[in-house]
Order: C-alpha cells, then sequence, then structure tokens
C-alpha cells in the first residue's frame, strides 16, 4: 500500500498529522480522512492500547487513503517489527538522541540488504506476499522514518541524526524539551524555540521535511511557514 504521507512529502508537498491517543474507534480514521488530514501518528508512551483493537485501527487508515505511524520511546526489534506487519507505515522515535539509536531504528524497520527487518505475512501484506524480493523493496521504500527531538541532547546531536539517509521526517516534543532546559512549562520560551528551530534548520538544509517549532495560528502564518519550506502541519 502506498504510503501517502511519504509520498506528498517527497513531491515538497504538505502533510496534515493528527495525533491520535487513547481512541482507536472507526468513527476517528473515517473523520480524519474525510476532512483530509494525511497522517494519523498514534501515541504509546502515554497510553497503552489493545492489540488487536491496534491492528484494526492501522487497517482501517489504510482501507481509507490514510498513512499511519506510531510513536515509541524506545527500539526494541519486536516491537517494531509488530508494528509495521500490523499496517503501520512508519515508526516516530520519541526522545531520539543519539546515532546508535537511529541506526538501530533503520535496521528494525528495513529488510535486507538496508537492514534487518524479518519478512511475515502479516496484516500490512495481506496476509499474501506472492514476490518477497518485489514486496522488501517497497516496504523499504515506503516506510517513513520519524525523529521526535524532545530533549537537550538530541538537540545538541541533531546534525550527526539527520545525516542518517532514511530520515524523512522531523517533530517537536516542546513540553519535555521544556522541561529537560530547566523550563517546565514554558515550551514557548525564547530559548526552547531557539533549540527546536536549530533542528528545523538543518532538516530544511538537508532535504528532510520539517514541522516548525512554532504552530501556524492563521493563514498568513501558514503561507509564510510554507515558504520557507515548513511541511508538517498538526
Amino acid at each position: 500500500m502506498e504510503n501517502i504521507a511519504k509520498s506528498k512529502l517527497k513531491n515538497n508537498e504538505d502533510i496534515r498529522v493528527f495525533n491520535v491517543f487513547e481512541s482507536l474507534k472507526p468513527s476517528i480514521a473515517k473523520i480524519l480522512s474525510q476532512t483530509g488530514y494525511d497522517l494519523a501518528l498514534i501515541e504509546t508512551e502515554h497510553i497503552l492500547h489493545n492489540p488487536e483493537s491496534l491492528t484494526n485501527f492501522l487497517l482501517l487508515c489504510l482501507d481509507n487513503a490514510l498513512s499511519t505511524a506510531i510513536t515509541v520511546t524506545s527500539v526494541h526489534r519486536s516491537t517494531i517489527g509488530t508494528y509495521l506487519d500490523a499496517g503501520s507505515q512508519g515508526i516516530c522515535l520519541s526522545h531520539a538522541e543519539t546515532t546508535d539509536q537511529v541506526e538501530e531504528l533503520v535496521d528494525c524497520m528495513k529488510y535486507k540488504p538496508d537492514g534487518s527487518r524479518a519478512l511475515g505475512h502479516g496484516p500490512v501484506s495481506g496476509y499474501r506476499i506472492d514476490d518477497a524480493a518485489s514486496h522488501c523493496m517497497e516496504q523499504n521504500n515506503s516506510t517513513m522514518v520519524i525523529l521526535k527531538f524532545e530533549s537537550f541532547q538530541g538537540i545538541e546531536n541533531a546534525e550527526n541524526l539527520l545525516k542518517n539517509k532514511w530520515v524523512d521526517a522531523v517533530v517537536f516534543g516542546p513540553g519535555d524539551l521544556a522541561a529537560d532546559m530547566g523550563l517546565h512549562g514554558q515550551w514557548t520560551n525564547p530559548h526552547v524555540i531557539e533549540a527546536m528551530e536549530s533542528v528545523t534548520n538543518i532538516a530544511l538544509k538537508r532535504g528532510i521535511a520539517a514541522e516548525s517549532p512554532v504552530f501556524a495560528t492563521d493563514r498568513s502564518e501558514y503561507f509564510e511557514q510554507r515558504s520557507r519550506g515548513i511541511q508538517i502541519f498538526g
């Protein structure tokens, strides 16, 4: 299945992202699709999901032309592979801080020769793989690697993290970043904004899709952000 959100980013278009927390009801997928969202970013850091409900929701999103990605807090081969086999088209790594994290994530997400993901005939493949070589190549090209910066260590290491050729997008966790900088609750503090802005600038220079540290609140701000290359909007 085509990763519509990734395709739009590659074509220099912008995408609308909706963060899904505890509700995995069919109505959510339907409403997001009908109102023009491109990507459902499903939270697992702060919320527990029933595996069966999560799988059903992922497949429903795909059937309604809505790309999906799951937010994780750490990289574990079994978890990453299971999410992808269940239908997730991407992984968003929270608290991205080191190159080792990113390299391990990519290794878990990509089939050989680009990684070591295990091949499974699961929901994402329609429980059928007729051409394994083509399937693996298509999956490697379509799965989306998203890095979420929400610590000062990640900010400091951003240049090296974004050198990985498989990184597709950059987003932020301003609340945790502010706390890590000793500025609890001050996610609009100029120092916090400046830290996120430094990552956005690196991403844009490398041709990596990014969201703005400050959300657009009206039409003029949206066009201003688009003019500088911002592609990800909440």
